[in-house]
């Protein structure tokens, strides 16, 4: 008999699960236990939500050094309009992006615009890559607010920072439609997924922070889910695969055969 293990990896934060599959020569009361556990499974690696999408993205792009950023409108230039909003913080993604370009410097980002909460006025919420004189070259290039809003990644957790980002309701949206909108070259999380044998249980390396573990049993199967952060996420890397390379230990629990 193999278990299943599935991971997703997205910079610092790490999501594993192992359950046992269903196989052809399974009984019908025991491919229906081993059905259940397969569902329990694949719903707790479930990201359709915009939230889980969002931290894992978050996750697989950015690090503790980048930046957050809040850009407003004074009155004179607030908009009438969500879409001369988007307008508007596209023009200022453009320009940003060319300054870098023109300096050797990438730009990724990810941005949503808000406004159905505190006073109801548009405003958008920017994560940045971090290069350097940020500060001097967004305030040049946002001239519809007086004040720009700046904290780092490190301050939140990419849970918290997602929640933030996805606050408001898609009420009114397009059918579809995304809470956000990334640069084309964002790094998408890496998914794993291999047959392992009976009698291997999932472990955390040491030194990473557990942020959620469930698991069940029964005598036909179970299943066992863990999402963990590894050290040292909130430090100045240039990449979350720096990031991760450095905290990671050498070797891995598991020798798997990938599918």
């Amino acid at each position: 008999m193999a278990k299943r293990k599935k991971t997703i990896t997205a910079g610092c934060i790490v999501k594993t699960i192992l359950y046992t599959a269903p196989e052809p020569r399974d009984g019908e009361r025991a491919r229906a236990e081993k059905s259940r556990m397969t569902t329990a499974a694949q719903k707790a690696m479930n990201d359709k939500t915009a939230r889980g999408k969002l931290e894992m993205l978050l996750a697989a792009n950015f690090v503790g050094k980048d930046l957050f950023l809040t850009l407003t409108y004074r009155d004179a230039d607030l908009p009438a309009k969500r879409a001369g909003a988007v307008k508007n913080v596209r023009k200022f993604l453009k320009q940003l992006r060319e300054h870098r370009k023109a300096r050797g410097q990438v730009t990724k980002y990810i941005y949503t615009t808000e406004e159905k909460h505190g006073a109801a006025r548009l405003h958008h919420h920017i994560v940045l890559n971090a290069t350097e004189r940020d500060i001097e070259t967004i305030r040049s290039l946002w001239p519809y607010g007086d004040v720009v809003d700046l904290e780092y990644v490190r301050d939140r957790d990419y849970d918290t920072l997602a929640r933030y980002m996805t606050k408001e309701s898609v009420e009114g949206r397009p059918v579809g439609a995304q809470m956000w909108t990334g640069s084309r070259n964002l790094d998408k999380p890496v998914v794993e997924s291999c047959f392992v044998s009976d009698d291997t249980a999932l472990a955390v390396p040491p030194g990473c922070f557990v942020l959620e573990r469930e698991e069940k049993a029964t005598e036909y199967g179970s299943y066992c889910y863990i999402k963990y952060r590894v050290p040292h996420w909130r430090g100045q890397h240039s990449c979350p695969q720096e990031a991760a390379a450095e905290a990671m230990p050498g070797p891995q629990y598991l020798a798997c055969n990938y599918i």
